[in-house]
């Protein structure tokens, strides 16, 4: 292709993007110990590193290579991924709720650039669904798991109340001796 396309710093985002994230998930995926979500990270983060992939392959058809810079936030989310704090932990920091407002979606405004190619198209239609489908799965996951450990914060809680009944039920036998 002869001219820059518009849409070449979208592809290239993407690329990164995609690239990091699977990166991270694949990294949060070895570390925990659920299994059940490390399936989930692992499928999420395997669909992000094909979705690299893909957009490198679309702009080296284009002619151009993908370009990357230094990223301190990449950086603390891989390292906070691989570390053994706790999965609702990593939720918060590394996938935090994004507000569901569909109109600031912006997979919503993919197509808005009427110069995109059909090609280009197909797989920026095809990414989207995966991203829609991964943010279902990670979704479930987080309730998943963010009910599992409230649940364990909350036995965790009785036990500490029943420890202090314990001890002031000794403490009253001691009193009565």
């Amino acid at each position: 292709m002869s001219e820059k396309p518009t849409y070449l710093g979208l592809l290239n985002a993407v690329a990164v993007g995609e690239q990091r994230g699977g990166e991270i998930l694949s990294a949060w995926a070895a570390a925990t110990p659920d299994p059940e979500l490390a399936k989930t990270l692992s499928v999420v983060a395997i669909r992000e590193r094909e979705h690299a992939a893909s957009f490198a392959k679309r702009l080296c058809e284009l002619g151009f290579d993908v370009r990357t810079k230094p990223s301190a936030a990449f950086e603390a989310h891989l390292n906070l991924a691989a570390s053994s704090a706790s999965d609702a932990e990593k939720f918060a920091e590394v996938l935090p709720v994004a507000k569901s407002d569909r109109n600031s979606d912006p997979l919503n405004h993919l197509f808005d650039d009427p110069s995109i190619d059909p090609q280009t198209g197909a797989l920026l239609g095809r990414f989207i669904a995966e991203e829609r489908d991964s943010e279902r799965l990670l979704s479930a996951a987080r309730a998943r798991v963010t009910s599992s450990e409230e649940s364990d914060g909350e036995l965790e809680e009785i036990k500490a109340r029943i420890e202090r009944l314990t001890e002031t039920l000794e403490d009253l036998k001691a009193m009565r001796s």
